[in-house]
């Protein structure tokens, strides 16, 4: 019983700590992003499809300054740096699709358990797009 009690505080504690190194990552990822030239900001927002304000709020949330979008693409088989790959991911607006999800946690907790691959059909909104890359590749 105590030792439950003990294994809990320390999950909980290892969980606290990680959610406040993210959020130190998510404010030095949009100080870094504001520090840029204002043209290469608005490029880089027009490209994914976002505002300035979506895009500061879409940096609250839990591990919103990691890139699980490439590392969804990988997990599933796809290589994110195919041109192809590139350019219907821009034209789907996918990582604006992944920088906006509510899911967040769950991409990344699936994605620590090396398990996304087998779950995200159930909760990743850019599900349909990763089986159009998929058949795409398939195709070719």
């Amino acid at each position: 019983m105590a030792n439950n009690l003990i294994n809990g505080t320390l999950d909980a504690c290892r969980a606290a700590v990680a959610l406040f190194k993210d959020r130190s990552r998510s404010k030095t990822a949009r100080r870094e992003f504001w520090a840029l030239e204002p043209e290469e900001c608005t490029g880089m927002l027009n490209d994914i499809g976002m505002s300035p304000a979506e895009f500061d709020e879409a940096m609250h949330p839990p591990y919103a300054s990691e890139d699980l979008l490439t590392l969804a693409m990988l997990s599933v088989g796809i290589d994110p740096d195919d041109f192809d790959t590139l350019e219907f991911a821009r034209s789907h607006f996918m990582s604006r699709t992944c920088i906006t999800c509510p899911r967040r946690r769950k991409c990344h907790d699936r994605m620590q358990a090396f398990d996304f691959e087998g779950h995200y059909r159930d909760f990743c909104p850019n599900s349909e797009n990763f089986l159009k890359l998929l058949r795409k590749r398939c195709d070719a």
